[in-house]
Formats: structure tokens, sequence, C-alpha cells
């Protein structure tokens, strides 16, 4: 760590035993007009990404027990989904996620959706084999028409580039439609490995000529002619199930992969040098998976990948590059109580408390002393502990509990847990709670969406009750989801971001909670605030790597350069200040713990190894080696000085417990894998 002596350390508490299990993500979409992945896990979960720049997680639609998304879709800003319930429904992705329009399709339960091109028409394709075709005008959604019925389930569904022929993808065919009389146009049979076995058509996919690729359970992938209806070329490219499909916008290069974990890339080229008449040819592989994939799709060079093994993988070429981002739950995922040393670690839909190991004393900690499971195993929305370890909330979308923990330092197995029965009216469901750092003030962030901050106190005395003091009108400034926050050590003031970069602070005076400042909007959503402690000043990381420190009481910049991290794909997630040095704090990038200082003697030791290294290349132009290297203007107050402390897979969050001790929070990475189911294997000939 960073102290005022060059050679300062600190404790480092690597908390490993935070066992998330494998979510496996099913199905995905994205929208190029305002770059948003949307992707669905197996629990009906769905995650609204933002790939503007770094991969940002902005908002999540909580699933549930029996909730199955098969589908996504996006038409302009519009997220579609449909599921195994026969529902297709289009989602309000305002400040607080919901249902804005749900239809019963026709044909039960419903496997596939898709898109037009000019974002006109939607299909959907259900197990009864009808496909249902709707209108999309005026930000509504107009039953169109049913194409013919056909016997068996519709397991994937392509417009083609016009919008006005649909490919479809079921047991033993692909099948052309004409959307505009109903009718199919070609039905094109695959053929079986095993006159036994059927062979199904997992996913298809439209070139601009009209070219159809599908991939089919034989492990081939075939080529059709779709004005035809004829094949015209195949390739054998697994011994498994092929699941899915992606190409290119620019080119028809096509993404294959399925229950072998190896995306391969194959190209189209012309065809013995005649530039009408074109071949595909496999050009190399990607292995970054470990189990099977299900869903890939496309943003320029970028690949976005999911599957079994829960993992959103972005992969891109020229140069080669891999970003695994781990089914982590939305932060904050983990919460401190400094006072009791305790950390409250969030599952899907239950809590566990664990103790921190004393100073120098690191066989003594790792215990867990409580676990909370929500009502009717509902998915946990939030959650916090207090600093002294007293009080524990959390917020599902239906309820919200509020407990009294009586912990026993001596014996934590014999501790107290009490639920508080006389909880304020206003304790209502939120999507969002934060603790003051006295104990004695709680914000939930409600999920009305008109932006309300509840304000509770709870007074000093035995009773321990709970009042309601204000409802903080925050949408008057925040006009998205708060998707970051934090409370100044004083508990003075309150930070609050949302994803549309508004960030403002508010101050809490005698009666009660009003705004102080909101500061200067940048282009781009912050990713990770935190206030310094016993200061005015607020770090603010963005997606591009940017990070300041602003004074909001001095109204000045202290700070503001861009970053130049190890994982330079990857934002800054997480904020420490030192509490040992005004000027240094410590970073979450990715899976690296970075230090990093500023200020008046960084600038002067950095100056002087400027000085030094142009001195040198000054000699070595006069010797006629090189050139300067332009850097005699360049203005300083914006350097610092970064070091790499720790390589830790799958960091969750970090946060200082003592002033000598940080603490690093990763998720388990044997839990992650053990209970994935085993993983395709191809014996080699002569091998064991």
């Amino acid at each position: 760590m960073v102290t005022d002596e060059a050679n300062g350390a600190c404790q480092l508490h690597s908390v490993q035993f935070y066992n998330l299990l494998p979510r496996a993500i099913v199905c995905s979409s994205f929208g190029q007009s305002h770059k948003k992945l949307a992707l669905a896990r197996d629990d009906g979960t769905i995650e609204i990404w933002n790939m503007t720049c770094a991969p940002l997680l902005e908002k999540t639609i909580p699933g549930g027990e029996g909730i199955s998304i098969e589908g996504l879709a996006w038409a302009g800003k519009r997220l579609f989904s449909v599921s195994l319930a026969g529902t297709l429904i289009e989602w309000d992705l305002g400040k607080i996620p919901q249902i804005k329009q749900s239809i019963l399709v026709t044909g039960n339960a419903a496997w596939c959706i898709d898109v037009s091109k000019d974002e006109r028409l939607l299909a959907v394709g259900t197990e009864g084999g009808y496909i249902n075709v709707y209108r999309l005008d005026n930000d509504e959604i107009t039953y169109e028409r049913i194409l013919d019925k056909q016997e068996g389930r519709i397991v994937c569904c392509n417009f083609d580039w016009t919008g006005d022929f649909l490919v479809t993808g079921s047991a033993d065919a692909v099948r052309v439609w004409d959307v505009r009389n109903g009718h199919a146009v070609h039905k094109m049979t695959t053929g079986r490995a095993s006159n036994k076995r059927e062979t199904i058509v997992w996913a298809v996919l439209v070139l601009k000529d009209f070219t159809i690729v599908s991939a089919d359970s034989r492990g081939k992938l075939v080529m059709y002619d779709g004005q035809l209806g004829t094949v015209i070329e195949q390739h054998l490219v697994s011994t498994g199930d092929l699941l899915c499909l992606a190409k290119y916008d620019e080119s028809d290069t096509i993404f294959v992969a399925g229950v072998e974990p190896i995306i391969r890339v194959y190209e189209c080229i012309p065809k013995n040098g005649d530039g009408g008449v074109k071949t595909f040819i496999r050009a190399y592989n990607r292995r970054c998976h470990t189990h099977d994939i299900k869903t890939m799709t496309t943003n320029g060079r970028y690949l976005f990948s999911g599957g079994l093994d829960g993992s959103l993988i972005v992969t891109a070429s020229q140069p080669i590059t891999v970003d695994i981002h781990y089914p982590l739950l939305p932060s904050p995922a983990s919460v401190l109580a400094t006072e009791p040393r305790l950390v409250l670690l969030k599952y899907v839909n239950y809590l566990e408390v664990w103790t921190l190991a004393p100073p120098n004393k690191p066989t003594q900690g790792g215990i867990k002393v409580l676990q909370i499971r929500s009502k009717n195993d509902e998915h946990i929305l939030c959650a916090a502990i207090s600093p002294n370890g007293r009080w524990i909330v959390y917020s599902t979308e239906q309820t919200v509990r509020l407990f009294r923990y009586d912990y026993d330092r001596d014996e934590p197995l014999k501790s107290r847990l009490l639920r508080v029965q006389n909880a304020p009216e206003h304790l209502a469901p939120c999507y969002r709670v934060d603790f003051t750092r006295d104990s004695n003030g709680l914000f939930l962030y409600d999920r009305g969406g008109d932006g309300t901050i509840q304000y509770f106190s709870c007074a000093a005395d035995e009773n321990d009750e709970w009042d309601h003091k204000q409802s903080i009108d925050a949408g008057r400034w925040l006009p998205e989801t708060v998707h970051l926050s934090a409370v100044s050590s004083c508990s003075r003031y309150l930070v609050c971001a949302d994803v549309a970069s508004s960030i403002v602070v508010f101050e809490r005076t005698a009666s009660k909670w009003k705004r102080a400042i909101s500061l200067p909007r940048y282009k781009l959503p912050p990713t990770a605030i935190a206030i310094q402690p016993d200061r005015t000043r607020l770090a603010v990381a963005f997606t591009d790597q940017k990070l300041f420190v602003y004074d909001f009481n001095e109204f000045t910049f202290v700070f503001s350069t861009y970053l130049k991290l190890p994982a330079a794909t990857f934002s800054v997630s997480g904020i420490a200040f030192d509490p040992r040095h005004e000027s240094a704090m410590v970073l979450q990038n990715g899976s690296n713990i970075v230090s990093l200082r500023f200020g008046p003697d960084v600038e002067e030791e950095l100056r002087q190894q400027d000085d030094t290294t142009r001195t040198k290349k000054k000699r070595a132009s006069l010797n006629g080696s090189s050139d300067g290297d332009g850097t005699e203007g360049e203005i300083s107050l914006t350097k610092c000085k970064l070091q790499l402390v720790r390589d830790a897979s799958r960091l969750v969050s970090i946060g200082w417990l003592a002033k000598n001790e940080l603490v690093a929070i990763e998720a388990n990475a044997l839990s992650m894998v053990e209970h994935l189911p085993p993983a395709f294997r191809k014996k080699a000939y002569g091998k064991m």
C-alpha cells in the first residue's frame, strides 16, 4: 500500500469464502442504437450492460422461481423477451425496470424471437408450431398475423435483410416463410445422423445475399441458397450440438459454437478466384469458455458470448483481446461492519455474515456466524449491515426486512437475531440501501420510480426505535437509476450517482437533508465513487478510465487524469481512500488491486524523472540517435503514480477495515465450477 514512507505496507485480508454459484447465460441481444447488451440467466434474471466504452452493468431485472427467459430482442431502445410461460413482454427500462406490456402468444411456450432489420416487425416462434408476427408502430405492439402452422416446435427464427421473409429452424427442417402471405416458400430437410434420432436446428442466420446458415444437433454447419431452397455447402464442425450463431455486420464472418466450448470462425472467400461464387472456410478458433456456449452476439469487431459457466466473455481480433466478466452479483454484493469486524455477503436468495481475523491473528477469522434466507426464496435486490454490526436490512421486490443483530464477540454462535416488528410505515421495498457511518441513519432508495430516497433515524436509547424522518426528492436531480452512492465518515453528506452521469451531493442540515451541489455531468456513466474520510473530497471514476477528485466544499478539482491501468479494457469498479495519506487511494481494476498516489510530492518526483529522461535523450540526439519525446510543454497537475498491489482473481470489492487493514473480497473459484456438469470431452486417438 501507499504510505508516507516509500516502503509502507498494511495487512491485507483476502476473503475467499464467498461461495457464489454459477448462473448460466441462456440468451442475449445487442442494441446497436444505444450500445446496450441485454442478457438473460437461467434464473430468469435480465441484465442490461452499457457497452459504449468499458462494460458496465447498469440495470438488473430480478428473476425468480420458475421464470425462464428463452429469447431477447431489441427494437431501437425497446427490449422484448419471450418465455416458456407463453408470454411476449416489452420491458420499461426507466428508473425501475418493469413490465410495460405483456401479450399471450398463440402456441403455448415461446422459444424464440426476432425483430426485422427495419424494426417494424417482430416474430415469435412457439411450442405448438405457430409463428406469431406483430407490428411495432407508435410505441405499441399490434397483432399482424399468424403464419401457417407447422408440425413441431419453432426452435429459432431470423428475418432476412428486407423483412419480407422469415427463416425458422425446427426438428429435421429449415423453412423460409413469406411474411406477407403467411405461407412457407421453401422447406429444406436436414437429414439425420441416426434414423431414430431427429436433428434439431438450434440456430439460423440470414446473410445479406439471402444465404441461410444453420447450426444443428449433428454438429453440422449448413449453408443454403435462400432463393432456391438448396444446400450450397456443409461443414462437420463438432461431434456435439451446435447451439448458436453470430456474424459481423460489416462482413460475412460467421461464428459458431455449442456444447464443445470452442468458438469456430468461418470466413467467406471467392471460390477458385471467381468473384461471383463464394465458399466458407474455417479461419481460426477461440477457446475462452469452459462449458457449453449458448449465445453469441456482435458489435463492431467485438464478440459477446455466454453459456453454462455464466461468464460474459468479450473477445476481439486485430489485436486479439479476451475479457472475462464472471457471474458476480450486482454491486454492492458485500458490506463491511468495521467495529465488530464482520462482513455481510449477499447471495441470490440469502445472506451470510462472517467474522474477519483480528490483527496479526489470521487463524481466528473466517467463521460464519449468521445466515438469513429471504421470504419465499425471493431474489434479494439489496442488503446492508450497519458499521457497528447492530442492524441488518435487506429488500426483495415484495418485502423489506430490518433486523437487530446482538453480536457476541466472545461466543459468536450465540449471537441473537431479532426482526424489528414496529418498523416505520415508509419502510417499503427498495433497490438500494445505505447506513450512515454512525449507524443511526438509514437510506432506502424507493422502487416507486420517482427517485425518492427515504431517510430513517434510530434514537440512541434502549428502545432502538426507527422513525421516518424525510422523503428526499432526489428525482429532481437524478433522472435515472442511482447505481452508486457513498456516505461521508461524518454522516453529514450523501453522494448519489446515476447511470445518466448525474452526480449529486446531499447535505444534512439541522432540520433535513437538502441538495448541496450537482457536479458537472460527464459524457459517460460513472463506475465508482468514494468520499475521503474527514474531508469533503469526492473521487469519481468513469468507463473510459477517467478519474477525478473534487472538493465539493471548495468547488474545485483537486486531481483529474486518464489512467493507464493494467486491465485497460476494464473500468475502475471500486475506490478506497488510503486513511494514512491524504493524496493516496486504492483502486479495483478488474481483478487487480492498484495503489494510486497524486499531489505535489508526486508531481515533483515525476518531474525530476522526466528531466533525467529528457537529458539522456537529448544527449542521444546530439550523438545522432533520436529526437526528444515531445513532452517539453506538458502540463503538470494531472500526473500520478500507479503501482500494482495484487492480482486477485474474481475480485468482488475492496474496503478499509482499519487504518492499516485492507479487505479484498473474492468469489471462490472452486464454488463457481464444482456445481457445473462435466464439460464436453472428445477422446483423442491413443490417449486416455
